[in-house]
């Protein structure tokens, strides 16, 4: 019995696995340029679209998710441009018309509001609330 079930669990994920999008290492079709990946693909990549306001936000899950998808367009060095520099750039200064151009946390705070928090998450409620509310949620899920 015990074997029927792990074998029926076996064929559930590999049926589950068969129907995800799998993102090549490389485009299949050698180009010349840097493309945009809408102009032949559908929805598929909907989720990256940098013009949504959401995207901003959730940028940085993303791309732990789907590095393949931001390493299409996207080196390293983008995201240490703003990330991990020894002189902090302030998102006003690297993005000045994006939302968040104000946001208090600079440089590479993504990994170091964990020890903040753990640390003293009381100035943290002022803007964030006592709970992790809907800021926090954006990427806490």
């Amino acid at each position: 019995m015990k074997n029927i079930i792990i074998l029926l669990m076996f064929t559930l994920l590999i049926v589950a696995c068969a129907h995800t999008v799998s993102i090549p290492r490389e485009h299949p079709e050698k180009l010349d340029a840097m493309p945009n990946c809408a102009d032949c693909h559908d929805n598929e990549l909907q989720a990256f679209s940098h013009t949504k306001p959401a995207f901003f936000k959730k940028h940085g899950a993303y791309a732990k998710q789907e590095r393949l998808v931001c390493n299409s367009c996207h080196t390293e060095s983008y995201c240490s441009d703003c990330h991990t520099n020894n002189d902090e750039l302030k998102p006003s200064e690297k993005f000045p018309d994006a939302p968040l151009r104000n946001s208090p946390h600079r440089g590479d705070y993504l990994t170091l509001h964990r020890i903040d928090g753990k640390i003293n998450a009381a100035p943290c409620a002022k803007c964030h609330g006592r709970q992790n509310n809907e800021r926090c949620a954006t990427c806490h899920q």
